[in-house]
C-alpha cells in the first residue's frame, strides 16, 4: 500500500480529500502504523537518510548562529517524560519546548 493510498482512506482519515490542517490538532490520533513518510520494509524510501540528516544540518546550524533562551516552558511539564516507549512521551498537557531567540551571535 503506498502513502497515497493511507492518506486517502476515509476508513482511516476523516472526509480524507478534503483540505483540513486543523486534523493534525488532538482530537483522535491516528495509530502510527498509517504515519509512514519513506515507506516501510524492502521498498522504502532511500532518501530517508539524507532527508535526517538534512534536519540535524538545519537544526546544528541553527543553534550554532543564534542566541537562544527557553521561552514559557516548564520542566515538569514540557521536558520530562511521562512515559518511554522507545523515545520518551512529554505529558498529554505539554505545550513543548519552547524557545525565543535572543538575536544572531557574531
Amino acid at each position: 500500500m503506498t502513502i497515497h493510498d493511507i492518506l486517502l482512506d476515509p476508513n482511516i482519515y476523516q472526509n480524507p480529500h478534503k483540505f483540513d490542517p486543523n486534523r493534525w490538532l488532538g482530537g483522535d490520533p491516528v495509530p502510527e502504523c498509517y504515519f509512514v513518510p519513506f515507506g516501510k520494509g524492502t521498498r522504502m524510501c532511500q532518501g530517508m537518510r539524507f532527508a535526517y540528516t538534512e534536519l540535524y544540518v538545519v537544526l546544528a546550524t541553527l543553534l550554532r548562529r543564534y542566541e537562544l533562551q527557553l521561552h514559557d516552558t516548564l520542566r515538569e511539564r514540557d521536558v520530562e517524560s511521562v512515559r518511554d516507549c522507545f523515545i520518551g512521551e512529554p505529558y498529554p498537557d505539554s505545550l513543548g519546548v519552547r524557545v525565543k531567540i535572543l538575536g544572531k551571535r557574531l
